[in-house]
This record gives structure tokens, sequence and C-alpha cells, in this order.
């Protein structure tokens, strides 16, 4: 079962800081309107910041603890009729759902025109499987990424704009050694992110059969895994892109265990912007930018200023200005930006 969505401080201020300026940008320069999928939990957080932009909500519910598993999608689908949100809610985990292509009230999955803003804030591993009601643990959580990107491909096919669209990730910076070596070995993995694995093995190792949980301790092999796994899914379809810094902040700490062994254990999360653009009908491959990303520095949620540069292995420091998604697009994104201009 997935964790339920917990808001805290960090998490608003990467909200609030980082998410939303973007966001705005686009909105006010670009009059870009937003068709949001995610998970947006109950109080529907972030549909209500950006809510003046946005113009239809697919959400999903994962079922909560008993006795009563389905108070939450029950009261975030009220939450949508009180407060006029035009769109549908999915009763499932996220994974589940997009990929059996059915909710738990048996309530059919499809797309039907593109989605301009993905916001997909998975609690718990990107690298664990997710528990369905009829099979068990067989869906992995990277196989629903790839699934959304073909549906959004086949919309696109269909219906030619709009051209770009965000994604927003978010994952628990956590895994095993035996898990990361998997994932950074065997041919499947980009020259940039092999490079990467084997500068930062020399200073941060991590045990290749080892099964035990690496909680925030390596971000740099974490970081590797998903630039990997998502320019392997944006080559087909042919999906330009712009990677803003990974931004690390501190999740509600989980408890685990029961009686007297119950305790918490803290959840580091790395979160992700990722702007794409579809290809031009003759461009053979995409693009991705900006160059060496995994070099370059990731940020952190502080105190005063709210964000600041916060280089992991392998990275280099970031500007001597504060970080702001706006001038990095401004910096970086003026190739990816072709068609909103």
């Amino acid at each position: 079962m997935a964790r339920p969505f917990h808001d805290n401080p960090e998490k608003g201020v990467v909200r609030e800081h980082w998410d939303t300026p973007l966001l705005r940008y686009l909105h006010d320069r670009f009059r870009v309107r937003y068709r949001y999928l995610g998970l947006p939990g109950v109080d529907l957080i972030d549909v209500n910041l950006w809510r003046d932009m946005i113009d239809e909500v697919i959400a999903f519910e994962p079922p909560g603890r008993l006795p009563n598993r389905r108070a939450a999608i029950d009261q975030l689908r009220l939450n949508m009729r009180i407060r006029n949100i035009p769109g549908i809610a999915y009763f499932g985990s996220f994974e589940e759902v997009v990929m059996l292509r059915k909710d738990f009230d048996g309530q059919h999955y499809s797309q039907n025109k593109l989605i301009t803003l993905y916001n997909l804030d998975f609690c718990d591993e990107i690298t664990s499987k997710v528990e369905t009601q009829e099979h068990g643990k067989q869906v992995w959580r990277f196989e629903a990424i790839r699934q959304i990107l073909r549906d959004q491909a086949v919309c696109f096919q269909r219906e030619g704009s709009p051209r770009h669209f965000i994604m927003l990730l978010t994952i628990r910076n956590q895994s095993s050694g035996a898990k990361l070596h998997h994932l950074l070995t065997g041919p499947a993995l980009l020259a940039e992110a092999k490079e990467h694995r084997q500068s930062c093995s020399v200073s941060n190792p991590f045990h290749d059969n080892s099964n035990e949980p690496l909680i925030g301790t390596h971000t740099w092999a974490l970081k590797a895994v998903v630039f990997n796994y998502l320019l392997s899914y944006f080559n087909n379809p042919c999906l330009s892109t712009l990677f803003f810094p990974g931004v690390m902040y501190n999740g509600t700490p989980v408890a685990v265990g029961r009686g007297r062994a119950r305790t918490t254990i803290p959840s580091p999360m790395l979160h992700w912007v990722v702007l794409c653009r579809f290809a031009e009908p003759e461009q053979v491959s995409p693009a991705c930018w900006p160059s060496r990303y995994l070099g370059r520095s990731c940020v952190s949620v502080g105190g005063d200023p709210p964000l600041f540069w916060s280089p992991q292995t392998g990275e280099t420091d970031g500007s001597p200005l504060a970080p702001n998604p706006v001038a990095w697009l401004e910096e970086h994104g003026s190739e990816v930006l072709r068609g909103l201009l």
C-alpha cells in the first residue's frame, strides 16, 4: 500500500519557491494553461495554489488504512465538487491505475487529451514495486512513467498540440546498493550516467550486493538512475527536455515497526522539474539541456534564503546567485521553448 501524502513546511518551500514561480512564468508570459495529472491529496494543496492556471484535474488517491479505506477518496471527490474543480479522481495508486487501466471502483482509465502538467509525488522508493488489488506487487513505478509517456504520445499524434508539457517528479531519496547496482549497469546505461557512476563510486561507493536501505547518503546514484531512465523513455516518443536542478528536502518522517519496536526514520526527498517538448517530425533524436547535467549542483531547502545550492558527490558548485527556476530556464531553455515564443 502506498503511504498517504503528508504536507510539511519543507515541501511547501519547494512548491512555493521552486515550482510555482516557473509555472506562473510560463502562464503569464506564454499563456500556458495546465491540464493537471497527479496526486494532489485530499486537501488539493497544489491545485488550490495553481487553480487560476488549471483547466482540469486528473487525480489519484490510494486506499487508506482500515477500517475505512475509502475515506480519503470520498473526501477528495467531495472537495473537488465543492470547489467546482473540473476533472476526475481515481481510487487507487497512480501506478496501478495507469498500468492496469482501471481503479478499485472498476472505473476505466484512459487519456483522451494531452496532459500539460504531471505532478507525480512518490512517497516510497521509485526503485520498488507497487501492491495491486489483483496481482500483488507486480507494477514497477518506472513502468508507470513510461506508460503515461506512451499515452501522451498517442494524444499528441492525434491532436498535434500543445507541444510542451511539464513533469514534476518527487521520490524518496532511498534505495539499496543492490538495486542501484542493477540500475546503473548494463548496456542500457547512458554514457553520461556511466561516467558519473565511475567518478562518484571512488569517493562515495556503495555495496553492490547489499539490500540495506541507503537513506539520503547516495544522492548522486539515485539522480543518475532517474536521469538515465527518463532520458531512455524520452527517446521514444521523441521528446527534447530541459532538466532543472534537483531539489532536496526533508519529508515527513515515516513510522516503522510495531509495539515497543515502533520508531520513525527520516524521509529525505528528491524533487525534479523537467520541461518537455515534442520534437519536430524531421528531428531524428531528442535533445537534452543543459549539457553535463549530472555534474551540476543540487539545491537544498534552507531557512534564509529558502533555497541554496548544495553540491553532492560528483557535482560542481552552483551559481553565485541564489537558485531560481526562472533564471535557469532563461539561461538554458531557449531551445526547448521553441514553439512557445
